[in-house]
């Protein structure tokens, strides 16, 4: 049993024995040594990697995972796909980066120890973790949903992907918190930050979606940056919470900025 199911004295296997937990990934080992020891024994672990070098699809076998290899092509779809392979009722889908605390695993398996009888999902309170301070302001929380019952749902959206029913569900809060430590420092998170804006500018772009006028974008950073930092009460984070609310406001004026280069090379402007 993992660490953190462990200390809830849950020792029976057969109480995740409807529960099918999948992940996707690409070089997430060190984010798996710490996820992986705590989903509970009896759970099938589904997890699709896109041609990891780090030792992840090992690590993920020696927890008992079923691996499957699959090219990315964009997150909704590796989704997706890892979600047909699952073989149980309940589908939970987690991120190699996030962590269920106790009260969550403990809410998880209650439910999904039960056998659906009508179309029913969970949503989850998910909280960012970045520079080693869990976050509670500047929007660093939100509800998502992520347990239901398996094929019912799929995601759509190449970035940002969000999850639709096929046929309308009711929702229902689960106690507990959803960590997410989604940097492991500055380096990661520009690193992903120059790859998720272009990838975003490149969506809207093939979209024929409009820019916004300069003085609009120009804006946008200082309004954004007051929203989250003053209004949403980023500022009682401390630092932490200051450079969440200044990277967080950059990421939508970079994004647009990006889409306006596009638009700006197909026109032969360059």
């Amino acid at each position: 049993m993992g660490g953190i199911v462990l200390k809830l004295g849950i020792t029976a296997e057969s109480m995740a024995h409807n529960l099918s937990v999948v992940i996707i990934t690409l070089n997430e080992s060190r984010n798996l040594t710490s996820l992986l020891p705590d989903i509970p024994k009896g759970a099938e672990i589904v997890l699709v990697d896109s041609g990891s070098t780090d030792g992840t699809v090992s690590l993920a076998e020696s927890f008992g995972a079923k691996v499957f290899i699959r090219s990315f092509d964009d997150y909704a779809s590796q989704k997706n796909f890892a979600m047909e392979q699952a073989t149980r009722p309940w589908t939970l889908c987690l991120d190699a980066d996030e962590r269920p605390d106790a009260d969550l695993w403990s809410d998880i398996i209650r439910v999904s120890s039960v056998e659906p009888h009508e179309s029913k999902a969970y949503s989850l309170k998910r909280r960012l973790v970045f520079q080693g301070k869990p976050l509670s302001h500047g929007r660093s929380m939100e509800r998502i949903v992520r347990l239901f019952q398996s094929k019912t749902a799929r995601y759509q959206n190449e970035i940002h992907e969000k999850l639709f029913f096929k046929v309308t569900a009711t929702i229902e809060p689960l106690r507990g918190t959803l960590w997410h430590w989604s940097y492991y420092d500055l380096d990661d998170y520009f690193s992903r930050f120059n790859r998720y804006t272009s990838m975003m500018a490149k969506t809207r772009f093939d979209a024929h979606k409009a820019c916004p006028p300069e003085v609009v974008l120009a804006l946008r950073l200082p309004i954004d940056f007051f929203t989250r930092y003053f209004l949403k009460l980023g500022v009682l984070d401390g630092w932490p919470g200051f450079l969440w609310a200044l990277f967080g406001s950059f990421y939508g004026f970079v994004k647009y900025a990006k889409l306006r280069e596009l638009y700006r090379d197909a026109a032969g402007n360059k």
